[in-house]
Protein backbone atom coordinates (compact mmCIF):
# COMPACT_ATOMS: atom_id res chain seq x y z
CA UNK A 1 0.00 0.00 0.00
CA UNK A 2 1.09 3.54 -0.60
CA UNK A 3 1.91 5.67 2.44
CA UNK A 4 0.65 9.23 2.15
CA UNK A 5 2.66 11.96 3.91
CA UNK A 6 1.96 15.63 4.32
CA UNK A 7 4.26 18.09 2.68
CA UNK A 8 7.02 19.38 4.89
CA UNK A 9 5.45 22.86 5.13
CA UNK A 10 2.37 21.36 6.71
CA UNK A 11 4.17 19.30 9.30
CA UNK A 12 4.34 20.42 12.96
CA UNK A 13 7.62 19.79 14.74
CA UNK A 14 6.89 18.84 18.28
CA UNK A 15 9.07 20.41 20.99
CA UNK A 16 11.92 18.27 22.24
CA UNK A 17 13.38 18.52 25.74
CA UNK A 18 17.09 19.03 26.17
CA UNK A 19 19.17 15.88 26.08
CA UNK A 20 19.83 14.31 29.47
CA UNK A 21 23.12 14.91 31.21
CA UNK A 22 25.65 12.24 30.92
CA UNK A 23 26.41 10.11 33.97
CA UNK A 24 29.15 11.74 36.02
CA UNK A 25 32.40 9.87 36.11
CA UNK A 26 32.85 7.43 38.97
CA UNK A 27 34.55 9.16 41.88
CA UNK A 28 35.49 8.31 45.45
CA UNK A 29 32.86 8.90 48.16
CA UNK A 30 33.02 12.08 50.14
CA UNK A 31 33.91 10.17 53.32
CA UNK A 32 36.29 7.24 53.56
CA UNK A 33 36.62 5.10 56.69
CA UNK A 34 39.97 3.37 56.75
CA UNK A 35 40.54 0.60 59.27
CA UNK A 36 44.18 -0.11 59.90
CA UNK A 37 45.03 -3.40 61.60
CA UNK A 38 48.36 -3.66 63.34
CA UNK A 39 48.47 -7.41 62.84
CA UNK A 40 51.41 -9.38 64.15
CA UNK A 41 52.39 -13.01 64.27
CA UNK A 42 54.74 -14.56 66.76
CA UNK A 43 57.38 -17.10 65.91
CA UNK A 44 56.82 -20.79 66.54
CA UNK A 45 58.08 -22.15 69.84
CA UNK A 46 59.70 -25.52 70.35
CA UNK A 47 56.27 -27.16 70.40
CA UNK A 48 55.40 -25.66 67.01
CA UNK A 49 52.77 -23.25 68.40
CA UNK A 50 52.38 -19.64 67.30
CA UNK A 51 49.95 -16.78 67.79
CA UNK A 52 48.35 -14.53 65.20
CA UNK A 53 46.94 -11.20 66.42
CA UNK A 54 44.66 -9.05 64.28
CA UNK A 55 45.31 -6.17 66.69
CA UNK A 56 48.62 -5.73 68.45
CA UNK A 57 48.11 -6.60 72.14
CA UNK A 58 48.99 -4.06 74.78
CA UNK A 59 49.40 -6.70 77.46
CA UNK A 60 50.24 -10.41 77.43
CA UNK A 61 49.43 -12.16 80.74
CA UNK A 62 51.21 -15.35 79.65
CA UNK A 63 54.52 -13.49 79.68
CA UNK A 64 54.40 -13.39 83.49
CA UNK A 65 53.63 -17.08 84.05
CA UNK A 66 56.44 -18.84 85.88
CA UNK A 67 57.41 -22.47 85.46
CA UNK A 68 56.23 -23.16 88.99
CA UNK A 69 52.69 -22.25 87.93
CA UNK A 70 52.72 -24.57 84.91
CA UNK A 71 54.13 -27.70 86.50
CA UNK A 72 53.01 -30.04 89.27
CA UNK A 73 56.63 -30.44 90.41
CA UNK A 74 57.46 -27.66 92.85
CA UNK A 75 60.59 -26.91 94.85
CA UNK A 76 58.69 -28.16 97.90
CA UNK A 77 58.95 -31.67 96.43
CA UNK A 78 62.72 -31.41 96.35
CA UNK A 79 63.38 -29.70 99.69
CA UNK A 80 62.08 -31.16 102.93
CA UNK A 81 62.01 -29.71 106.39
CA UNK A 82 64.84 -31.76 107.87
CA UNK A 83 65.70 -29.35 110.64
CA UNK A 84 63.63 -28.99 113.78
CA UNK A 85 64.78 -27.09 116.84
CA UNK A 86 68.31 -26.89 115.45
CA UNK A 87 68.67 -30.67 114.97
CA UNK A 88 69.70 -31.87 111.52
CA UNK A 89 67.84 -34.93 110.32
CA UNK A 90 69.71 -37.71 108.51
CA UNK A 91 70.02 -37.21 104.79
CA UNK A 92 70.35 -33.40 104.87
CA UNK A 93 73.64 -32.21 103.32
CA UNK A 94 75.90 -30.86 106.04
CA UNK A 95 77.34 -28.23 103.67
CA UNK A 96 73.88 -26.67 103.20
CA UNK A 97 72.68 -26.04 106.71
CA UNK A 98 70.07 -23.37 107.39
CA UNK A 99 69.73 -20.62 106.51
CA UNK A 100 71.09 -21.73 103.12
CA UNK A 101 70.34 -20.46 100.53
CA UNK A 102 68.62 -17.48 102.20
CA UNK A 103 70.22 -14.68 104.17
CA UNK A 104 68.78 -15.35 107.65
CA UNK A 105 66.74 -17.83 109.65
CA UNK A 106 63.53 -15.80 109.47
CA UNK A 107 63.47 -15.99 105.70
CA UNK A 108 64.48 -19.65 105.85
CA UNK A 109 61.59 -20.58 108.13
CA UNK A 110 59.11 -18.63 106.03
CA UNK A 111 60.23 -20.24 102.76
CA UNK A 112 60.34 -23.69 104.37
CA UNK A 113 56.75 -23.18 105.52
CA UNK A 114 55.72 -22.16 102.00
CA UNK A 115 57.36 -25.15 100.28
CA UNK A 116 55.99 -27.79 102.65
CA UNK A 117 52.51 -28.85 103.64
CA UNK A 118 49.58 -27.65 101.54
CA UNK A 119 49.86 -26.79 97.84
CA UNK A 120 47.63 -23.72 98.26
CA UNK A 121 50.49 -21.49 99.44
CA UNK A 122 51.62 -19.65 96.32
CA UNK A 123 54.48 -17.20 96.03
CA UNK A 124 52.26 -14.09 95.66
CA UNK A 125 50.22 -15.09 98.71
CA UNK A 126 53.32 -15.55 100.87
CA UNK A 127 54.60 -12.16 99.73
CA UNK A 128 51.24 -10.64 100.60
CA UNK A 129 51.41 -12.31 104.03
CA UNK A 130 54.71 -10.60 104.77
CA UNK A 131 53.78 -7.17 103.38
CA UNK A 132 50.18 -6.86 104.57
CA UNK A 133 50.37 -8.78 107.86
CA UNK A 134 53.85 -9.24 109.28
CA UNK A 135 55.09 -5.76 108.29
CA UNK A 136 51.96 -3.98 109.50
CA UNK A 137 52.45 -1.42 112.26
CA UNK A 138 49.76 -2.95 114.49
CA UNK A 139 51.08 -6.52 114.13
CA UNK A 140 52.79 -7.96 117.22
CA UNK A 141 54.19 -11.46 117.43
CA UNK A 142 53.40 -11.85 121.15
CA UNK A 143 49.65 -11.55 120.31
CA UNK A 144 49.88 -14.96 118.63
CA UNK A 145 51.29 -16.84 121.61
CA UNK A 146 48.17 -18.98 122.07
CA UNK A 147 46.87 -18.66 118.51
CA UNK A 148 44.82 -21.49 116.99
CA UNK A 149 43.18 -21.06 113.58
CA UNK A 150 40.27 -23.40 114.33
CA UNK A 151 39.38 -21.53 117.52
CA UNK A 152 39.42 -18.18 115.74
CA UNK A 153 37.24 -19.52 112.90
CA UNK A 154 34.69 -20.77 115.42
CA UNK A 155 34.69 -17.33 117.00
CA UNK A 156 34.10 -15.79 113.57
CA UNK A 157 31.23 -18.17 112.78
CA UNK A 158 29.48 -17.35 116.04
CA UNK A 159 29.78 -13.60 115.47
CA UNK A 160 28.63 -13.96 111.85
CA UNK A 161 25.52 -15.89 112.93
CA UNK A 162 24.40 -13.09 115.26
CA UNK A 163 24.74 -10.39 112.58
CA UNK A 164 21.97 -9.19 110.29
CA UNK A 165 22.34 -11.10 107.03
CA UNK A 166 20.42 -8.57 104.94
CA UNK A 167 22.51 -5.62 106.16
CA UNK A 168 25.73 -7.52 105.43
CA UNK A 169 24.62 -8.29 101.87
CA UNK A 170 23.52 -4.71 101.25
CA UNK A 171 26.88 -3.34 102.40
CA UNK A 172 28.60 -5.64 99.88
CA UNK A 173 26.53 -4.35 96.95
CA UNK A 174 23.79 -7.01 97.08
CA UNK A 175 20.19 -6.14 96.37
CA UNK A 176 16.94 -7.91 97.07
CA UNK A 177 14.00 -8.13 94.70
CA UNK A 178 11.08 -10.31 93.69
CA UNK A 179 10.58 -12.28 90.49
CA UNK A 180 7.38 -12.95 88.58
CA UNK A 181 7.20 -16.40 86.97
CA UNK A 182 4.48 -18.19 85.04
CA UNK A 183 3.32 -21.46 86.53
CA UNK A 184 1.65 -23.82 84.01
CA UNK A 185 -1.79 -25.12 84.89
CA UNK A 186 -4.54 -27.16 83.30
CA UNK A 187 -6.82 -24.17 83.03
CA UNK A 188 -6.99 -22.09 79.89
CA UNK A 189 -5.52 -18.65 80.25
CA UNK A 190 -5.78 -16.17 77.39
CA UNK A 191 -3.12 -13.89 78.90
CA UNK A 192 -0.37 -16.49 78.94
CA UNK A 193 0.65 -20.06 79.52
CA UNK A 194 -0.24 -20.39 83.19
CA UNK A 195 -0.78 -18.21 86.19
CA UNK A 196 1.55 -15.53 87.49
CA UNK A 197 3.42 -16.45 90.66
CA UNK A 198 5.56 -14.05 92.68
CA UNK A 199 8.80 -15.30 94.27
CA UNK A 200 10.45 -12.98 96.76
CA UNK A 201 13.89 -13.11 98.31
CA UNK A 202 16.13 -13.03 95.22
CA UNK A 203 19.50 -11.55 96.13
CA UNK A 204 21.67 -10.33 93.26
CA UNK A 205 24.57 -8.06 92.42
CA UNK A 206 24.54 -5.72 89.39
CA UNK A 207 26.78 -7.10 86.66
CA UNK A 208 28.46 -3.74 86.05
CA UNK A 209 29.64 -3.64 89.65
CA UNK A 210 30.93 -7.22 89.44
CA UNK A 211 32.81 -6.51 86.20
CA UNK A 212 34.44 -3.39 87.62
CA UNK A 213 35.43 -5.24 90.77
CA UNK A 214 36.87 -8.17 88.81
CA UNK A 215 39.00 -5.96 86.57
CA UNK A 216 40.35 -4.09 89.60
CA UNK A 217 41.32 -7.22 91.55
CA UNK A 218 44.76 -8.77 91.56
CA UNK A 219 43.52 -11.80 89.61
CA UNK A 220 42.84 -9.55 86.59
CA UNK A 221 46.54 -9.79 85.72
CA UNK A 222 45.63 -13.14 84.11
CA UNK A 223 43.00 -11.54 81.81
CA UNK A 224 43.59 -11.72 78.06
CA UNK A 225 42.45 -8.38 76.66
CA UNK A 226 43.22 -9.06 72.99
CA UNK A 227 42.02 -12.25 71.25
CA UNK A 228 44.26 -14.17 68.88
CA UNK A 229 44.46 -17.30 66.75
CA UNK A 230 46.61 -20.14 67.97
CA UNK A 231 48.38 -22.07 65.23
CA UNK A 232 50.33 -25.32 65.23
CA UNK A 233 52.90 -26.21 62.60
CA UNK A 234 53.63 -29.85 61.94
CA UNK A 235 57.37 -30.61 62.23
CA UNK A 236 56.99 -33.31 59.57
CA UNK A 237 54.79 -31.84 56.84
CA UNK A 238 55.21 -28.16 57.72
CA UNK A 239 51.47 -27.56 57.42
CA UNK A 240 49.75 -25.20 59.82
CA UNK A 241 46.65 -26.13 61.77
CA UNK A 242 44.30 -23.99 63.84
CA UNK A 243 44.07 -24.77 67.56
CA UNK A 244 40.93 -24.09 69.60
CA UNK A 245 41.55 -24.20 73.32
CA UNK A 246 40.27 -20.98 74.93
CA UNK A 247 37.32 -18.64 74.47
CA UNK A 248 39.57 -15.75 73.48
CA UNK A 249 41.00 -17.83 70.59
CA UNK A 250 37.58 -18.41 68.97
CA UNK A 251 36.34 -16.68 65.81
CA UNK A 252 33.31 -15.25 67.64
CA UNK A 253 35.51 -13.44 70.17
CA UNK A 254 37.85 -12.14 67.46
CA UNK A 255 34.92 -10.83 65.43
CA UNK A 256 33.33 -9.15 68.46
CA UNK A 257 36.66 -7.51 69.35
CA UNK A 258 37.11 -6.35 65.74
CA UNK A 259 33.64 -4.79 65.60
CA UNK A 260 34.24 -3.05 68.91
CA UNK A 261 37.42 -1.41 67.60
CA UNK A 262 35.54 -0.09 64.53
CA UNK A 263 33.00 1.86 66.55
CA UNK A 264 33.34 5.62 66.64
CA UNK A 265 34.55 7.37 69.76
CA UNK A 266 32.27 10.26 70.62
CA UNK A 267 33.04 10.54 74.33
CA UNK A 268 36.69 11.53 73.96
CA UNK A 269 37.85 8.49 75.92
CA UNK A 270 41.24 7.14 74.84
CA UNK A 271 41.26 4.03 76.97
CA UNK A 272 41.54 0.63 75.41
CA UNK A 273 38.25 -1.09 74.54
CA UNK A 274 38.12 -4.80 75.26
CA UNK A 275 35.54 -7.58 75.40
CA UNK A 276 34.61 -9.18 78.72
CA UNK A 277 33.47 -12.78 78.38
CA UNK A 278 30.85 -13.68 81.00
CA UNK A 279 30.37 -17.34 81.88
CA UNK A 280 27.50 -18.22 84.22
CA UNK A 281 27.15 -21.41 86.22
CA UNK A 282 24.57 -22.50 88.76
CA UNK A 283 23.81 -25.60 90.80
CA UNK A 284 22.33 -26.51 94.14
CA UNK A 285 24.83 -26.36 97.00
CA UNK A 286 24.60 -28.16 100.33
CA UNK A 287 25.27 -25.86 103.27
CA UNK A 288 25.74 -28.54 105.94
CA UNK A 289 26.88 -32.12 106.17
CA UNK A 290 23.71 -33.06 108.05
CA UNK A 291 20.20 -31.92 107.27
CA UNK A 292 18.62 -30.46 104.16
CA UNK A 293 19.96 -26.90 104.34
CA UNK A 294 20.92 -25.83 100.82
CA UNK A 295 21.18 -22.81 98.55
CA UNK A 296 21.09 -22.21 94.82
CA UNK A 297 23.81 -19.69 93.94
CA UNK A 298 24.57 -18.23 90.53
CA UNK A 299 28.29 -17.85 89.79
CA UNK A 300 30.12 -15.77 87.22
CA UNK A 301 33.45 -16.65 85.61
CA UNK A 302 35.37 -14.56 83.08
CA UNK A 303 36.36 -16.13 79.78
CA UNK A 304 39.27 -13.69 79.54
CA UNK A 305 41.13 -15.94 81.94
CA UNK A 306 42.72 -19.19 80.81
CA UNK A 307 40.87 -22.33 81.87
CA UNK A 308 44.07 -23.63 83.46
CA UNK A 309 44.25 -20.60 85.74
CA UNK A 310 40.50 -20.26 86.20
CA UNK A 311 40.21 -23.78 87.64
CA UNK A 312 42.71 -23.13 90.44
CA UNK A 313 40.95 -22.55 93.79
CA UNK A 314 43.51 -20.01 95.05
CA UNK A 315 42.97 -17.63 92.11
CA UNK A 316 39.48 -16.56 93.32
CA UNK A 317 38.09 -16.55 89.78
CA UNK A 318 34.53 -17.34 90.90
CA UNK A 319 32.21 -14.39 91.55
CA UNK A 320 28.77 -15.02 93.10
CA UNK A 321 26.21 -12.76 91.45
CA UNK A 322 22.86 -14.12 92.69
CA UNK A 323 21.19 -16.46 95.15
CA UNK A 324 18.06 -18.04 93.73
CA UNK A 325 15.40 -18.61 96.42
CA UNK A 326 13.96 -22.08 96.85
CA UNK A 327 10.23 -22.60 96.89
CA UNK A 328 8.60 -25.46 98.78
CA UNK A 329 5.93 -27.28 96.83
CA UNK A 330 2.86 -28.61 98.55
CA UNK A 331 0.77 -31.27 96.95
CA UNK A 332 -2.94 -30.43 96.83
CA UNK A 333 -5.24 -33.42 96.77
Amino acid sequence: MRIRRLPLRYRDELPEPPPPCRDPPTSLPARVILHVFDSIRTSFNKFGISREYRHRPSYDPDAFVSADQLSNIHPRDLVTDNVQDGAVHPGYPTSRLPPWPWKNMSVWRLMSWMMTGSDQKSQPEVTRLVKDVMNAEDFHVHDLKYFDARTEMNRFNVSEGSADTISILENDGWKQTGVEIMVPSREKNLNGNGHSFSVSGLFYRPLNAVIKAAFSEQSSKWFHLTPFKRLWKSPITGQEQRLYDELYTSDAWIQAHDELQKQRRDDGCKLERVVAGLMFWSDSTRLAQFGNASAWPLYLFFGNMSKYVRSRPNVAACHPVAFIPTVSFRKIS
